[in-house]
């Protein structure tokens, strides 16, 4: 590891984002949860957002049941529980929701000496997928709960 990162706890660091970026865009609580509590059992959306610079490349991932998903877009579109979605609006939530995971840490990155960007979110929808850890990458899961349903948040990190 970095020795720029060596003082970094990536987890702590992704609880108090997951809890501040799920706060403030869907007035919801999120809390640590052990495991994926059934996650990748069900059908389930998740964001991607990619990381890149000179001395730093990943990803953050956010895995969401897709319920929770129209949930938390329903909320933040002024919608009832029982109106229809359009599945671009879940994906533009989802979309958005990971973009300001993967903006915190962005900020903490080049604020640790390690400057990089942002890629637009892309969405990956599905109930049989992993996402695959490359050789030399840090890997940060950290398994939430939200609204009684399963979180994860998934960082991927290497440095050049």
């Amino acid at each position: 590891m970095s020795p720029i990162l060596e003082q970094f706890d990536m987890t702590a660091f992704l609880q108090q984002q997951a809890k501040d970026v799920f706060a403030t865009m869907a007035s919801l609580d999120v809390a640590t949860a052990p495991g994926t509590n059934g996650l990748f059992q069900s059908e389930r959306i998740t964001g991607v957002v990619g990381i890149g610079g000179e001395q730093v490349t990943g990803a953050v991932y956010l895995h969401l049941p897709l319920a929770l998903a129209e949930q938390i877009t329903r909320q933040m579109l002024g919608m009832e529980p029982g109106d229809p979605l359009e599945e671009t609006a879940v994906n533009d939530v989802t979309g958005e929701l990971t973009n300001m995971l993967a903006g915190g840490l962005k900020s903490t990155l080049c604020d640790r000496g390690l400057p990089c960007a942002v890629s637009t979110p892309t969405i990956i929808r599905g109930n049989a997928y992993e996402i695959e850890v490359m050789p030399d990458v840090q890997r940060t899961c950290l398994p939430l709960r939200a609204a009684d349903q399963p979180v994860l948040v998934e960082v991927h990190l290497k440095l050049n």
